[in-house]
């Protein structure tokens, strides 16, 4: 090879092993910020809440509850789960932590690839069945994520974390009772459902950590706690059931709403 020809390429040779080294401080720069222990809590404690959220809303769609609300709202949760378990497993701050995680990636494409088919009364019992465990497996990283960082004020964290699961969880077995879905378990899951939700609710509003502003919060919960009780016994009587289940999810979505606010404010109290 030529001389003349021989700089030009050591040239750009020079140039691709420049911008090569140069790679790993831009991805640094594009990396998403670390998260600090509170929010790691929220994202842990968010995913089980996400996969409740899934379920219900596939049930919903199924049932043609809410309607197109419901059709955006799907895709929207599924694209979010997906976001923060990938988010979850970049930053487990342990190994126990990040298997645990790695585990879930596993269940979560099969789970993933069934609530994208066109929702019917199979493909809802298949995805109840496939929820229970993603559920136990997010609900066990968020535990995991609360022993390591060892904090009360991160424990407030978890405990509006569980409201919010809990706010999904109540409307999915309810729209699971109209779909004839796990018909032999409902009554005892409504029932235990319902009181873990009293009980972390009681836990946060006997909170001294608690500000003016988580107070106003809690109690718009605690009234939408209320409507859903309503809502629940019209439901019961088996009148208008599709209206009442449209009540039903629409409350618990706006606790859900009311917890996110509560969740980040507690983000921010110190231990």
């Amino acid at each position: 090879m030529s001389r003349s020809l021989r700089s030009p390429c050591r040239a750009l040779a020079l140039a691709l092993a420049l911008a090569a080294f140069a790679l790993p401080a831009d991805a640094q720069q594009k990396a998403p910020p670390k998260l600090d222990a509170a929010q790691l809590q929220n994202k842990a404690s968010r995913l089980p809440m996400l996969a409740e959220r899934i379920t219900k809303l596939y049930t919903q769609v199924g049932q043609k509850v809410l309607g197109s609300r419901t059709s955006r709202n799907l895709p929207a949760a599924v694209a979010e789960f997906e976001s923060v378990l990938k988010e979850l497993v970049a930053q487990s701050p342990t190994p126990e932590i990040k298997e645990n995680y790695q585990l879930l990636e596993q269940l979560w494409g099969e789970y993933r690839a069934i609530a994208q088919k066109p929702p019917n009364l199979e493909s809802a019992r298949m995805l109840a069945e496939q929820n229970e465990e993603v559920v136990w497996i997010a609900t066990k990283g968020a535990q995991l994520v609360q022993d390591f960082a060892k904090s009360g004020a991160n424990e407030l964290v978890r405990t509006a974390g569980e409201v919010r699961v809990l706010s999904q969880r109540i409307a999915k077995l309810y729209l699971f009772r109209s779909w004839g879905i796990r018909s032999e378990v409902i009554a005892n899951d409504l029932k235990t459902a319902d009181a873990e939700f009293r009980k972390a609710m009681l836990k946060l509003l006997n909170a001294p950590q608690n500000t003016p502003e988580i107070n106003a919060e809690l109690q718009l919960a605690e009234n939408q706690y209320i409507f859903l009780g309503q809502a629940i016994q019209r439901l019961n009587t088996g009148k208008n059931v599709t209206q009442e289940l449209e009540f039903v999810a629409k409350t618990c979505d706006n606790i859900l709403e009311v917890m996110d606010r509560v969740t980040r404010l507690y983000e921010g109290v110190k231990s």
